[in-house]
């Protein structure tokens, strides 16, 4: 399982998972795979850090320590 930081930047915002998707143009699908852990497309792991206002790297790396 990979982590990141989608749930934690999602919840200090607020955005439900839908909003988010919304906002990514994504389903909410792919933003429950992505708070899970699971694998997940490059593309969209992009489109949600641009839709959090954050860098990807915020987001998706440098994360075995959470």
């Amino acid at each position: 399982m990979l982590k990141n930081r989608v749930k934690k930047f999602r919840e200090e915002i607020p955005l439900s998972i839908s909003e988010l998707a919304r906002k990514a143009e994504l389903t909410p699908q792919t933003i429950a795979k992505m708070e899970k852990g699971l694998p997940t497309r490059k593309n969209s792991e992009l489109k949600v850090a641009k839709a959090l206002h954050k860098k990807y790297h915020e987001v998706f790396e440098n994360t075995t320590d959470i």
